[in-house]
C-alpha cells in the first residue's frame, strides 16, 4: 500500500505537504520548516513541469531541504538580532528622560501627567499642577519623576 503511494506522488501531494509544513511553521515559529516547505513546493513545481519519478522527487526534496536549512542556519548566525526599537513593547520605558507638565498635583508622592493620548500615574516629591517634571524611571505602570521647576 505505501509503496504504491510513493509511485503515484503528484504535485498535489507535494503542495499539500508544503501547506501542512507552513501551518506547523506558523505554530512553531522557528523558520526551519519554512525552508522544508519551500523544498516541497519546489518539488511540486518540478513534478508538474517535468513529470519526474518518485525517486528523483525524493532526492530533490532531500537535497533542497538540507541545503536551504543549512543556508538559513548560517544566515541566522550572522545576522544582527538587536532591535532598532528595544522599548517597542515597553511603552513606559520610552518616556524615561522626557519632560512633562503635571496635569494633577503630586500629593503624598502621587500625581498624574498627560503623555501623548493617555494619562500616567507618577510618583515623586509633592508639586503643583503645571510643574515641569522629568521621568527618571518606571515602576510597573507608574512613572518615577523628578521635579525640574514650577511653570
Amino acid at each position: 500500500m505505501i509503496m504504491s503511494f510513493l509511485f503515484e506522488l503528484t504535485p498535489w501531494h507535494w503542495l499539500t505537504a508544503a501547506v501542512f509544513l507552513l501551518v506547523i511553521e506558523m505554530l512553531v515559529g522557528s523558520y526551519y520548516l519554512l525552508w522544508v516547505s519551500f523544498a516541497a513546493f519546489l518539488v511540486a513545481i518540478i513534478q508538474w513541469v517535468f513529470g519526474i519519478t518518485w525517486g528523483a522527487q525524493m532526492v530533490i526534496f532531500s537535497i533542497v531541504s538540507v541545503l536551504s536549512v543549512i543556508a538559513w542556519y548560517f544566515y541566522d548566525l550572522k545576522r544582527d538580532k538587536t532591535s532598532t526599537r528595544p522599548n517597542l513593547n515597553k511603552r513606559g520605558h520610552q518616556y524615561i528622560g522626557r519632560t512633562f507638565q503635571l496635569s494633577h498635583p503630586i500629593i503624598n508622592g502621587v500625581g498624574k501627567i498627560n503623555v501623548d493620548d493617555s494619562t500616567w500615574k507618577v510618583k515623586g516629591d509633592d508639586a503643583a499642577v503645571d510643574t515641569t517634571v522629568r521621568v527618571k524611571d518606571i515602576d510597573g505602570t507608574v512613572l518615577i519623576v523628578e521635579i525640574l521647576g514650577e511653570k
